[in-house]
């Protein structure tokens, strides 16, 4: 899915990605189609001008939209409508990856929608599905983008590691975590195999889980 902020280069001019700050501009204070928009898609147009900053590409948003929902601490189904409703606005703009445009309902007429169109919007809005093996890893950690996770977990299992040792080691993993701790994202606990560590549970003595060493930890 690609998000494009409306008339971004206009308003943000930095040179480098993930600057520290966005320019807000007064004159949003004016803005009728602003002030229509319900408190829900305002913040979530302010958050979308924050990503668009960390992106390579200025005003661009791409990932799918778990990856989005994730960054934004809500889920998929929380962040869909309201992008819908900024898009509708004219804020922004929401496409696939083939530059099929989903949005624009100010360029549509009022009337009723044919069934082709119906279809038409049902497919674009199918989310990616995932195998159910990567699934069962995912919802072990559910931590950083998933479509990133998916493809370190494609390129690690059967070539280092076998799908039931990393769930066996995951597991023991997640048992180490706390709240102050929520551990690495999913993508960087595959890529840097770290189940190659002894996960430190306080007060355990702790194997590891492929090595089968162990170890003893005071609390």
């Amino acid at each position: 899915m690609i998000v494009t902020i409306k008339s971004y280069s206009r308003f943000q001019h930095f040179k480098d990605r993930r600057p520290p700050w966005i320019k807000l501009y007064r004159e949003l204070l004016d803005d009728r189609q602003w002030h229509d928009l319900p408190p829900e898609c305002a913040k979530l147009l302010v958050e979308c001008w924050l990503l668009a900053s960390e992106q390579h590409v200025a005003g661009i948003i791409t990932g799918d939209i778990e990856d989005i929902a994730f960054r934004l601490h809500r889920t998929a189904d929380e962040v869909w409508p309201l992008l819908q409703a900024v898009a509708v606005q004219g804020f922004i703009d929401i496409s696939s990856d083939d530059d099929i445009n989903v949005t624009s309902a100010r360029y549509q007429d009022d009337a009723p929608e044919t069934e082709t169109e119906t279809e038409k919007k049902q497919t674009r809005r199918k989310r990616r599905v995932y195998p159910s093996e990567f699934d069962g890893v995912w919802n072990l950690h559910r931590r950083g983008p998933k479509a990133k996770a998916f493809e370190e977990w494609r390129q690690a299992v059967g070539e280092v590691i076998t799908q039931e040792e990393l769930v066996k080691a995951l597991r023991g993993y997640v048992a180490t975590l706390t709240p102050d701790f929520h551990g690495v994202h999913l993508w960087r606990y595959i890529r840097d195999q770290r189940w190659e560590e002894a996960h430190e549970v306080p007060g355990v003595l702790k194997r590891n889980i492929i090595t089968g060493s162990t170890m003893r930890v005071v609390s």
